[in-house]
C-alpha cells in the first residue's frame, strides 16, 4: 500500500475508533470549574518525517550553504528531524467593575536536531479590554502579534522564513432592548516576511464589518452583516503605469447567520451569503459568488462531544494571501474526556482547494487544484492539577495537479505542561 494509502487509511480508523470509543463511553463526573492560569511552562518534541513537505520526487538533501552567495560551502539538510520547543506562558484578566482587561502571551524557544539553522524564537501576545457603558454600549479594543516560521507546504523551499504579523480591532455593540442589537468593527492587519525573496507577500490590510443580531427568548438568534476587506501587498511589483499590484484586491461579502439551540445539548449554526472580490490590475483575478459554513456542535453525554462542519469558502493561508482560492469541505471533531485527568480528541477534515489565482510559473493543465485530507489525534493525562502530558499525531496528505505541491507528512509529538499558578 502506498504512503498516501497508508495515511488515508489511519486518518479514517483514527475517526472511527475515537468515535466508537466516545459513544461507548458511561456517564463521567461533573465538570470542575476551570481555574485561571497565570504562568506555565511547557516542553514539547516532535518527530517530523517530511519537513519541508516535499513530494517524493523531490531531493533535498543539499542546499546552499548562503542563497546569497553562490560560491558558499553547501550545507545537507534532512528530510525528518526532530524538534524540540520549551515554552514559557503568562496571562491574566483584570476586573475594573465592568471593565477587563485580558493580557496573554507566550515565548518559544524551537531548536531542530539535524537542520538546526531552522533554530528561531517565536511567540504571540494579545491584549484585550471589554468595555461597557451605560446600559446599552460595549465593545472591545484588542491588538494581537504573533511571530513563527513559515510552513514548508507553501514556501517550497528549505530556506527559513520568519513570519511577523500583527493584527489591531475596535468592536463597539448598541443593544436596542433585550433582543436587538447593532455592532461595527474595524481593524487592521499587517505581516512580514524575513526572507528577502518572500517580502512581495507582506501584507497591509484594512478590516471592517456592520452587523445587526436579533436574539429569541429560546435562544435562537438570526443577523444580518456586511464584512470589507482593503489589502495591499507594499513589496509587490508594480507594473509601469499602474499604481497598484496584481496582488491588491478589494474583498465585500454580505452574509446571513442563523442559530438554532434544539436543545441544551445540540446547537446548529448556518451562514451563508455572497462574497465579491476586485483585484483594480488584473482582472483575471477577480471572484464573486456564494459562500456558505454549517456546523453541528453535540454534547450527548456530559464527557463527550462532537463539533461536525462543512463550509464553501475563499479562503488564502496566511503566509502566502495572494494565492486565495475556493475551500469546499467538511471535518470532524469528537471529544471524549472518561474521567478528569484523561482527554481523547481528534480532528479529521478534507478540503478541496480550486485556486483561483497563483503565483505557480508553471500553469499546465489550468489553474491549480488541490485535495487536503488531515487528522489529528490527541490524548491528554494529567496526574495533577498543575501537571499535563499530552501524546499527538498528525497526518496530512496533499494531493495536487502540480506535481510539486504533493506530499504526505506525519507528525508525532510528546509534551509536557506544568501550570505554576
Amino acid at each position: 500500500m502506498t504512503s498516501k494509502g497508508t495515511l488515508r487509511r489511519n486518518t479514517l480508523c483514527l475517526a472511527a475508533v475515537s468515535t466508537v470509543l466516545c459513544n461507548a463511553a458511561l456517564a463521567a463526573q461533573p465538570d470542575q470549574e476551570k481555574k485561571e492560569e497565570h504562568l506555565y511552562l511547557s516542553e514539547q518534541f516532535l518527530y517530523d518525517d517530511n519537513l519541508f513537505r516535499d513530494a517524493e520526487t523531490n531531493d533535498t538533501d543539499v542546499i546552499p550553504g548562503d542563497p546569497t552567495d553562490p560560491n558558499a560551502t553547501p550545507r545537507e539538510v534532512s528530510r525528518e528531524d526532530y524538534v524540540n520547543r520549551i515554552t514559557v506562558g503568562v496571562g491574566n484578566d483584570f476586573h475594573l467593575g465592568q471593565q477587563t482587561l485580558r493580557l496573554k502571551g507566550r515565548v518559544y524557544d524551537a531548536r531542530y536536531q539535524d537542520n538546526d539553522y531552522l533554530d528561531y524564537t517565536g511567540g504571540d501576545a494579545s491584549a484585550a479590554w471589554d468595555f461597557r457603558a451605560l446600559t446599552a454600549l460595549s465593545g472591545r479594543l484588542s491588538g494581537s502579534y504573533n511571530r513563527t516560521l513559515a510552513d514548508f507546504a507553501n514556501t517550497l523551499g528549505t530556506q527559513r522564513d520568519i513570519i511577523e504579523s500583527t493584527n489591531y480591532s475596535a468592536l463597539v455593540r448598541w443593544a436596542l432592548g433585550p433582543r436587538w442589537s447593532i455592532s461595527a468593527s474595524g481593524g487592521r492587519i499587517e505581516t512580514e516576511h524575513g526572507l528577502n525573496i518572500r517580502e512581495n507577500e507582506n501584507l497591509e490590510a484594512d478590516v471592517g464589518r456592520v452587523s445587526i443580531d436579533y436574539a429569541t427568548p429560546s435562544f435562537h438568534s438570526f443577523g444580518v452583516e456586511y464584512r470589507y476587506i482593503d489589502a495591499k501587498f507594499p513589496n509587490a511589483i508594480v507594473a509601469p503605469g499602474f499604481d497598484a499590484s496584481t496582488s491588491d484586491y478589494e474583498e465585500n461579502a454580505a452574509l446571513a447567520r442563523f442559530t438554532y439551540t434544539a436543545t441544551v445539548r445540540t446547537q446548529f449554526r448556518v451562514s451563508a451569503g455572497y462574497v465579491e472580490r476586485e483585484r483594480p490590475v488584473d482582472p483575471e483575478g477577480r471572484y464573486s459568488g456564494d459562500t456558505w459554513r454549517a456546523e453541528i456542535d453535540w454534547k450527548p453525554r456530559e464527557k463527550f462531544q462532537m463539533l461536525f462542519s462543512a463550509w464553501s469558502e475563499l479562503k488564502a493561508y496566511t503566509d502566502v494571501e495572494s494565492d486565495y482560492f475556493i475551500s469546499d469541505g467538511y471535518s470532524l471533531a469528537p471529544s471524549w474526556s472518561p474521567t478528569e485527568k484523561l482527554n481523547f480528541s481528534l480532528t479529521a477534515s478534507y478540503e478541496d482547494q480550486e485556486y483561483l489565482n497563483t503565483r505557480d510559473l508553471d500553469l499546465v493543465g489550468g489553474q491549480r487544484n488541490d485535495d487536503v485530507l488531515t487528522g489529528l489525534f490527541t490524548f491528554t493525562y494529567k496526574p495533577r492539577d498543575q501537571l499535563a502530558i499530552e501524546l499527538s499525531y498528525r497526518g496530512s496528505d496533499r494531493d495536487s495537479n502540480r506535481v510539486n505541491r504533493r506530499y504526505d507528512a506525519q507528525v508525532a509529538g510528546i509534551a509536557l505542561r506544568w501550570s505554576v499558578f
